[in-house]
């Protein structure tokens, strides 16, 4: 397939130290968390959030990093990316491994409802569900960027929807996210505007005791059998309002 604006096909494809803190948004549940390292006092172990009904967060699209990456089990995530973007497209890096799956890493900075004490986190993902929703944001940020010179866009979760499959035996669920721009503000002072990691091809991991499960983690969802479940407690926003500069408030991201 040719590639597209991400700089691959959505479709379906083959495939303690310091660190980033990160957003997971989970497909099979439809809900966005805040994974937080917190120490027990035997060690540190990952805290989540639930941070669905209030998220709200400046997404720094003018850094995406695209490529391959690989969430396994018990396994720090590996990554092969470059910088997005379309305009002067750097060709992907080799996949490292058949398992490795085109995805999106994406620098974020939390509203101040939901962002704890280190709202400036990253999300990423490689699920087909994640890709697809991801390119359809995007698209629209390239497509609105112009009328806001020096902003970035503020999004929220509109809705988590219901994409079922069946593998002939049984059916299962998973929960398209539904981004919507609600605003667009300038870019937050602790959100540099720099590349974290170099344009060229390159292949990191991020450092243990970081698991498959603190990202978007392509596992099998739950069987429902011929019936939809909603996310619990699911978040169901307006319908789609045209962005306005002057919608968000400074201080939620100040």
């Amino acid at each position: 397939m040719a590639a597209n604006i991400l700089g691959f096909p959505v479709s379906s494809s083959t495939g303690g130290g310091e660190f980033t803190p990160i957003v997971k948004y989970d497909a099979r549940a439809g809900r966005i968390f805040r994974v937080d390292r917190v120490d027990t006092g035997d060690g540190f172990a990952n805290e989540l959030t639930d941070i669905t009904a209030t998220f709200k967060a400046v997404f720094d699209f003018e850094t995406v990093l695209a490529g391959w990456m690989l969430f396994l089990p018990n396994t720090a995530p590996s990554f092969a990316v470059v910088h997005l973007n379309p305009d002067n497209q750097t060709p992907l890096p080799p996949q490292p491994s058949p398992e490795h799956k085109h995805g999106t890493k994406t620098m974020i900075k939390l509203n101040k409802a939901c962002g704890g004490d280190k709202p400036v986190r990253e999300i990423a993902g490689n699920s087909d569900a994640w890709k697809r929703a991801y390119e359809k944001l995007y698209t629209q940020y390239r497509a609105e960027k112009h009328k806001y010179p020096g902003q970035l866009p503020v999004v929220v979760l509109a809705s988590a929807d219901p994409v079922t499959a069946s593998n002939g035996k049984q059916k299962s669920t998973n929960y398209q996210p539904n981004w919507r721009i609600d605003g667009w503000v300038p870019r937050p002072q602790d959100l540099p505007a720099e590349i974290r990691q170099p344009s060229m091809a390159i292949s990191q991991t991020l450092p243990a005791p970081m698991t498959a499960d603190d990202f978007d983690t392509p596992k099998p969802p739950p069987a429902t059998g011929n019936q939809t479940v909603p996310p619990p407690n699911r978040y169901q926003a307006p319908a789609a309002i045209a962005p306005q500069a002057n919608t968000i408030v400074d201080d939620d991201f100040g």
